[in-house]
């Protein structure tokens, strides 16, 4: 075959038979994600990506790698400008969370929870000017990382209840409760968690920011998973923990909530948890590519890659991430228009969410299955990669909760941010 009519694996490009480039997949990618380089340097990643296999053999979150974070200002991202921070929209950190989740799996998966909390405390800093303000300009300033406390045992991952009961006490609240798995817990300067009055009350669900160094605030090292294994997911435990009035930012009712503040957080989750698992479906397409540039089959007299069959499944596996991709960038879009209630594109936002178990989980598994045997080494990328991407399956809404959802909203009935199973009239 002559050069001028290979495909390029390397960089997207088609090369016609002519010899002229007529189209490129990256220019394609790069009409759907702004460009991030502002935000966070191709240098910073590149060290990232040459620390990944080591942190994931080690099972430990590597604190190089978040001091190149911190240094980098990732964890002001999304706070805004005037309070010190990056200023990006959701457009933006989706795009930065893309690149992460190709150099670092891991480290995405976790970093990202400091995400979510970010922008729940953005979006209740722009619905009602409060003390998040403060909270936000000390998260910039200061490089503070925030560990978001949300996952408990026995909750089947429910949104919006807690198991972790507090009680009301002179000037704020006494809480006790276990968070876990809880990225960052060893390695944060604050929690941002949500607990549950007892007795309960009709907006008793309260979310809070608290120091790591509080009294009753323990870590346990308990973390030995498949994968997400360098994320620093720990089990956090809170003993009789004072959690002062001012350190609550958000109340609302267990289990069913519909105002903007939460619409616009659980789309923040969704939409840069969606993104990070693409970036690692990209890697996996990447390291096929490679791997099918490389892999000669001596009968043939010709690589894989060359082969009209594997050119085939290629595109089939990633048509789907690349249509997951503009329905990613789209819904991050239309939220920062800020022309639309967020309340309205929460059903979007799921659905992207519960597409891209599937999507970015078969990407990974079959483009390891392109390159063949040779993928199939513990240590090697395709390893790490499958590994990790199966997080998807877990993290909130989980499918079975998001169809569900889904459903009802269809069907027009009413509906509740988890699992439930009690017939609907």
């Amino acid at each position: 075959m002559t050069e001028t009519r290979r495909l390029s694996a390397a960089d997207g490009s088609g090369v016609s038979r002519s010899g002229a480039t007529r189209y490129s997949l990256d220019a394609a990618i790069g009409t759907i994600w702004p460009s991030t380089d502002k935000l966070i340097s191709e240098e910073v990643l590149a060290g990232i990506a040459r620390e990944a296999a080591a942190s994931d053999e080690r099972g430990t979150l590597s604190t190089a790698t978040l001091g190149r974070l911190r240094d980098a200002g990732y964890f002001g991202l999304p706070v805004p400008v005037g309070f010190g921070g990056g200023g990006a929209n959701l457009l933006e950190c989706a795009a930065v969370q893309r690149r992460l989740g190709k150099a670092d799996p891991a480290l995405a998966i976790a970093v990202n929870m400091h995400l979510f909390s970010i922008g729940l405390a953005v979006a209740q800093w722009r619905r009602q000017v409060n003390s998040c303000g403060l909270l936000l300009e000390a998260i910039a300033t200061q490089k503070r990382i925030v560990a978001s406390a949300f996952a408990e045992p026995h909750l089947g991952g429910s949104l919006l209840r807690s198991t972790a009961k507090a009680k009301r006490v002179p000037g704020g609240y006494r809480v006790t409760g276990v968070k876990s798995p809880c990225s960052l817990a060893a390695h944060c300067d604050l929690v941002c968690f949500q607990m549950q009055l007892d007795p309960v009350e009709p907006q008793g669900l309260l979310v809070a920011v608290i120091p790591s160094e509080a009294t009753g605030v323990r870590v346990r090292h308990t973390w030995d998973a498949l994968g997400m294994r360098a994320s620093g997911s720990e089990t956090l435990l809170l003993e009789d923990c004072f959690v002062p009035e001012e350190l609550v930012f958000h109340r609302c009712e267990p289990g069913n909530d519909d105002d903007e503040v939460f619409a616009t957080s659980l789309i923040w989750f969704c939409v840069t948890s969606t993104a990070t698992y693409l970036g690692v479906a990209s890697a996996a397409v990447e390291a096929a590519c490679g791997g099918l540039r490389s892999a000669t089959l001596a009968h043939l007299g010709a690589a894989r890659a060359e082969l009209p069959s594997v050119q085939g499944q290629l595109g089939e596996l990633l048509a789907p991430t690349l249509a997951l991709e503009a329905g990613c960038a789209k819904v991050a879009d239309r939220l920062d228009s800020g022309q639309h209630d967020p309340c309205s594109l929460v059903p979007l936002a799921v659905a992207i969410k519960h597409v891209a178990v599937n999507t970015c989980i078969r990407a990974v598994e079959e483009s390891a299955e392109l390159v063949g045997g040779s993928s199939y080494a513990r240590t090697g990328t395709f390893a790490r990669l499958w590994r990790d991407v199966q997080a998807a399956r877990f993290h909130p809404p989980i499918r079975l909760a998001a169809r569900q959802l889904i459903g009802k909203w269809t069907l027009g009935l009413p509906f509740f941010f988890e699992l439930d199973e009690r017939p609907s009239s």
